[in-house]
């Protein structure tokens, strides 16, 4: 049996081959390009996008501003700094100068003028103070501080120290000052005073015989130690020109020591500091050295006085 024979169209067949692969191209597209189109954003996130850049744009208008400053600054940076080398180059010559006229003035001769004599002063007599002589000790100061020690071992030399605190106050009249201090370890510091503060008295007779009184009564309360360092302490204390320390023996302190320290407060005030050893002292070689030493660095003078 034949088959018929049948005319198929090409242009046909090949029209709904390339529609069908541009619609698979397509769909592809789409497939591919699908979460770019949901991540375009929104109105909103233009608008922050927008506003971002703006900001960016004010930023970018500072920082030229700043610029602009910075270069302006630096331009008066620059003045200042021609401005400070002339000023330096302008001193440099004016030191240039004066050296010129020191020199000027080095060499200028001058006049010597002829010594002129001056007659010495007449000598005037002084008629103040009094000059003590116990053993050689002597001051014309006019105003005196008597410093007692009271310690126990000065009852041996009771009488002793009462006649020569007598003969102390023997010459003072009128035109001097004084007071009396007695000191001790009790073992407490204790300091008996005449008069009872830190003044001084005029030395009237009535005053004087009050001081004898209270000298001798001294002579009853003997006890304790001997604390020099902290007497002469409270006798630089008073406006007096002499202090005159009476003592039988060492001092609690060590000698050197008292006589560093108080050598160094009375270095401005200069107050004479007179030293009397009572007693045997010349079996005491170490209270005669503290004395010496004592006095000799403050104007003073040093005798002993012994039964």
């Amino acid at each position: 049996m034949r088959i018929p024979e049948r005319d198929t169209a090409v242009f046909s067949t090949s029209a709904i081959d390339l529609f069908a692969s541009a619609l698979g191209a397509f769909i592809l597209l789409v497939m591919l390009l699908f979460p770019y189109y949901q991540n375009a954003g929104t109105n909103e996130a233009f608008a922050q996008t927008e506003a971002i850049m703006e900001q960016r744009r004010l930023a970018a208008g500072k920082v030229e501003d700043m610029m602009s400053t910075a270069d302006e600054l630096q331009s008066e940076l620059e003045r200042l700094e021609l401005a400070n080398q002339g000023m330096r180059s302008s001193i440099s010559q004016k030191r240039q100068q004066l050296s010129g006229l020191e020199k000027q003035v080095a060499n200028i001769p001058v006049p010597v003028p002829s010594p002129e004599v001056v007659p010495d002063p007449e000598p005037v007599a002084i008629d103040y103070g009094v000059e003590f002589s116990i053993l050689g000790l002597a001051t014309e100061a006019h105003s005196f501080v008597i410093l007692i020690d009271m310690s126990g071992s000065m009852i041996n030399y009771a009488d002793l120290m009462i006649s020569s605190v007598k003969e102390l106050l023997a010459p003072l009249n009128e035109r001097n000052e004084f007071a009396i201090i007695g000191y001790q370890g009790n073992p407490e510091h204790v300091l008996w005073r005449f008069p009872a503060s830190t003044s001084l008295l005029q030395a009237t007779p009535e005053n004087l015989k009050e001081a004898r009184i209270f000298t001798e009564n001294l002579s009853r309360r003997f006890f304790g130690s001997t604390p020099t360092y902290f007497a002469l302490q409270a006798a630089l204390e008073y406006p007096a020109n002499s202090i005159i320390l009476l003592s039988d023996g060492e001092p609690n302190s060590p000698p050197g020591f008292i006589i560093e320290k108080i050598s160094s407060l009375n270095q401005f005030r200069q107050t004479e500091i007179h030293s009397v050893a009572i007693g045997d002292y010349t079996h005491n070689r170490s209270l005669v050295l503290f004395l010496q030493s004592l006095s000799r660095l403050n104007n003073g003078d040093f005798v002993g006085v012994s039964r």
